[in-house]
Order: structure tokens, then sequence, then C-alpha cells
């Protein structure tokens, strides 16, 4: 048991590092690592005896503090949660608040513990907690590491029990996003709100929204051309507003992109890629080496090709693309390889 402590305890660390501890840190770092294998045990014990007494529920509880990232402690608490609210229906509130507490201290530990946001989703289904001060709580670790999808992902699920509207959850993107363009999370839930809104709105009012969005996604390319967030959700869009991405003569509506939200025609579909190729053009005349910006002008002449709006000088253009990725991205060959050869092949089929 002792050498097993010891090898737990040197784990990454030089003998000679481990050595110039002092002999009390060291005894004591060992002596917690034992406490926590001696309680591990006894719980692990009692969980396979189904064993719900109140002396488990409080070691399951001090274990999860220790370690949040211990799925099958979960698992029992939820087990054990579940019999006392089975025993004393009348104290749901009470053992739902404590269960709320036990996951904020395990944040404490893991703010990103899976485990632990998703035993708070089971314990708000409930529906005995406070809505406004979840939404609260995620603005707040929001605040403190804006890229934590975990509490996006709550947010979105806190907002949709409460009967938020789209439109103030947007709001709030919007506004991770001005402070800082590079917060993938805040795109990426964007994506999850955009089709939803698309739903809801008039028709007049799509191209509006549509608008927007380009707009937004132009200010973060001029503010930090060379994050790849926004050129992530720039493919995104693209492919949901005019299906770039797929081939023409293909359904390129699944049954996750609201019909109403791809521009059908195909002279509105040219407009748009011409005019997103014309932006991110300019940006290249300032920023000529931005490989994300080489790579949306090779795109978006593939889709320009697909839909018949073949110009002189594109096979040309999409050459020299792809021999200044390859210098100024040599670790990524492969991946641009075999883009020119779909992209030059499409526009060679084109000519035969």
């Amino acid at each position: 048991k002792g050498s097993f402590s010891l090898l737990v305890i040197m784990h990454g660390v030089k003998r000679s590092d481990y050595e110039a501890i002092p002999k009390a840190e060291r005894e004591a770092k060992l002596n917690k690592i034992r406490h926590y294998t001696k309680l591990t045990k006894t719980v692990l014990k009692a969980h396979q005896a189904a064993a719900y007494t109140d002396k488990m529920f409080d070691l399951t509880g001090q274990l999860i503090e220790m370690n949040p990232d211990f799925y099958t402690l979960w698992n029992y608490r939820r087990e054990a949660v579940s019999e006392r609210i089975k025993k004393a229906p009348e104290d749901l509130k009470s053992i739902c608040a404590g269960e709320m507490q036990l996951v904020e201290r395990a944040f404490r530990k893991n703010p990103k513990s899976y485990y632990a946001w998703h035993h708070r989703v089971w314990i708000i289904a409930k529906g005995t907690t406070d809505l406004k001060r979840e939404v609260a709580l995620c603005t707040k670790f929001l605040g403190m590491d804006s890229r934590n999808f975990h509490c996006w992902n709550y947010r979105r699920y806190v907002l949709m029990l409460g009967g938020a509207t789209l439109q103030d959850d947007l709001k709030y993107a919007s506004s991770k996003i001005d402070d800082n363009f590079s917060n993938y999370s805040a795109w990426h839930h964007r994506s999850f709100i955009i089709p939803k809104l698309l739903d809801s709105v008039k028709p007049e009012e799509i191209k509006k929204l549509v608008d927007e969005e380009f707009e937004l996604l132009k200010q973060a390319f001029f503010t930090d051309p060379g994050d790849q967030s926004a050129w992530l959700y720039h493919r995104w869009l693209l492919g949901q507003v005019v299906g770039l991405g797929v081939r023409a003569g293909e359904r390129c509506i699944s049954s996750t992109i609201p019909k109403k939200f791809i521009v059908t025609s195909k002279e509105g579909q040219i407009k748009i890629l011409k005019q997103e190729m014309a932006m991110v053009e300019e940006l290249l005349e300032i920023e000529e080496e931005c490989k994300w910006a080489l790579l949306a002008v090779a795109m978006l002449i593939q889709g320009l090709r697909e839909r018949g709006a073949e110009e002189e000088g594109f096979a040309q253009r999409v050459a020299k693309i792809f021999e200044e990725l390859l210098t100024l991205d040599p670790m990524r060959e492969r991946y641009y390889v075999d883009m020119r050869k779909n992209v030059v092949d499409s526009l060679e089929g084109k000519k035969t």
C-alpha cells in the first residue's frame, strides 16, 4: 500500500525534485492519498451492496469534492438521492438544494467536469431550482472562462426551461463575442440559436438576420484574421445559407437546416458567394498570409464554379492559393494536397 501511494505522489516528478520536498509535506500528501483510497474502497463496496445510509451519503459527497470526475460516484449519488426522495418526497426541495451546493463545491475542483454538470442537469429537471439564479451562475462562470462549453450547454438548457426568448440568448452570445472574437464556444452556441430563430421569424426578416451575421463575421475577420473561430462559423453559415460544400444537383437541405434559411435561387446564391469573396479578397490585401482567408477564397471559388459562375483565372488563382498554403502551413500538407485536388479537379471538370 505504501509503495503504491509513493508511486502516485511521484508520478511525473523527478526523484531529485521529490526528495527536495520537505518530509512533513511529503507525509501529508501520502496521508491524503491513503485517506482517499480508503474512502473509495469503502464507498464502492457500499455501492455494490446498494447501501444508501446517511454515512455513505456523506462519504460520497466528500469523495466527489476530492475528485468530481469519478463517474461511478455520481451514479451512486443519484441512486442515493432517488432513495431519499422516495422515502421523504416532502423534502424534495431541500434535497435538491443540497445537491446543487455539492455540485458547486465540485466546480471548485474542476469547473469543466462533465459529470458535475450532468448531475446539475439531473437535479434541475426535478423542478425545484430557481432558474434565474442558475442563469446568474452561468454568467459568473462564463465571466471567469468564456470557453467553458459545458456551461454554455447548461445555460441553453436552463433558458429553454425558463422560456427565455431566442433573441435574448443571441444578444448574450453576441456580447461574449464582442468581448473576445476568439470565443469559439460563443460562435458554436450561435450555430444552435440561428436556425431556431429563422424558424420563428417572418420570411421578410430572414435576409436582415443573415446580413447581420455576415457583418458580424466581417468585423471579426478584420479584428483578428488569424483566429479560426470566426472562420469556422463563416464556413458553417455559408453552408446553411447557400449550401456551400454540397455538390450541385444534390439535396442540400438536411433535417437540421430549415428550408427557408437556404437561399434557393442560383442567382441569390451566386450574389452571396461573390459578396463574401470580395470581402475576403479585401482582407487579403491587408493580411496576405492569412491561411484562413486563402482557404475561404478557394472554397468560394469552388462554390461559384458549381453554380455556373465560372470566371477567367479561377484555376490559376486556386493553384496559387494552395502553393501559398503549402508554404505557410507545411504541417498540414496532406490536407491541402487533398483539398487542392478536389477543388482543381472540379474546376477542370467544368472545362471538359
